[in-house]
């Protein structure tokens, strides 16, 4: 994806950080599953991806790993808007099972501070929450201080 498309999903408060965004929506796992942008601000990103059949499991649901994927990349772009930071853990909860055609999953700051962001990530089918996660990553010395 271009500058200029991505620039579409952007609000005003990230475009200083254009290409840093632009970089996590052509990163490989993103690019491959198909994901796409649905909003990224500085605060709250939003990502969605179509479910294919092997994004299923036996029982025709959504697998458990489709679901953390999408989830996994939502808070990796939030968090690394204005500079690098590394997943430090996740705990996630599955409620439902998602038996719809598209996954969205939405990731808000719960905390941030010099060396440490906290974001939940909710995945939604429709209006129906599927999962929840809280995530922690840390900032990386060397581009924060």
């Amino acid at each position: 994806m271009d500058k200029e498309t991505a620039s579409r999903y952007v609000s005003e408060d990230a475009m200083a950080f254009i290409d840093s965004i632009t970089d996590m929506l052509n990163a490989p796992y993103f690019a491959m599953n198909g994901m796409e942008p649905v909003s990224i601000s500085m605060e709250k990103v939003s990502v969605k991806m179509k479910v294919r059949p092997e994004d299923r499991n036996s029982n025709g649901f959504w697998h458990g790993g489709a679901i953390f994927g999408v989830m996994d990349h939502c808070f990796a772009i939030l968090t690394n808007i204005d500079g690098h930071a590394v997943a430090q853990n996740n705990y996630i909860n599955y409620y439902r099972p998602g038996r719809g055609d598209e996954i969205v999953a939405e990731a808000v700051f719960i905390n941030k501070s010099k060396s440490l962001y906290s974001v939940e990530v909710r995945a939604y089918d429709g209006d129906k929450m599927v999962a929840a996660e809280v995530c922690n990553a840390f900032r990386l010395k060397e581009v924060h201080g």
